[in-house]
């Protein structure tokens, strides 16, 4: 099964006390609008990538943390994210983000979560999501904020964060004898709504264990 850790960091948070040791287990149910997005600029228009979280995401998942102090541990704590099942309105920002990311010779993103950091700014408390990330190979350290919120009996997470592409040696691409070029910053933006259970209340789906 693939792994997901970031949809519910801030739904532990928010279910672990803020003090004592303790572990927690749920259920998700993970909304259709939920997507993962990147977006860049060239010198001429925007671009925006985009990856609805059913081509890397079980609908429905078992997840268990664990806090220690002031910082959370995702047991199920690693997300691959298939390159070539991004999609755009823009077929030439597609097609060069294909070739940016070697997606013949790397296929896929890959994210690990080292832990999370706990604040208690708000009554749905934020935090940063340390993590190793993937890309052609190479593997970089990153501070991701988390925001939440609930709406009903939903919760919508969002996780942005811009990053340069040359932390991972790549080159942004030029076209029309390099009239056209890419900023090399992008932004990464982790869009997620589900329904959630604590697992004594939760129907266990069997098919994702």
């Amino acid at each position: 099964m693939k792994k997901l850790f970031l949809l519910i960091i801030a739904v532990c948070m928010y279910l672990l006390p803020a003090s004592a040791q303790q572990t927690v287990a749920v259920m998700l149910d993970i909304q259709k609008n939920s997507v993962l997005s990147i977006q860049g600029t060239t010198n001429i228009a925007p671009f925006r990538l985009y990856q609805n979280s059913d081509k890397f995401i079980p609908k429905n998942l078992l997840i268990t943390a664990s806090k220690v102090r002031d910082k959370l541990f995702i047991h199920e704590n690693k997300i691959t994210v298939p390159v070539n099942q991004f999609s755009s309105n823009n077929k030439m920002a597609l097609r060069d983000f294909f070739k940016l990311m070697k997606s013949d010779t790397y296929p896929e993103l890959q994210i690990k979560l080292d832990y999370i950091e706990l604040t208690q700014s708000s009554s749905l408390p934020q935090g940063n999501a340390i993590v190793d990330v993937t890309i052609t190979g190479i593997t970089k350290k990153y501070s991701f904020p988390i925001q939440t919120r609930k709406e009903g009996n939903n919760y919508l997470f969002n996780i942005r964060k811009d990053i340069n592409i040359h932390d991972f040696m790549l080159t942004p691409p030029k076209q029309i004898l390099g009239m056209i070029k890419v900023n090399e910053w992008i932004n990464i933006d982790l869009s997620m709504t589900c329904n959630i259970q604590a697992i004594n209340q939760a129907e266990l789906y069997s098919d994702n264990l």
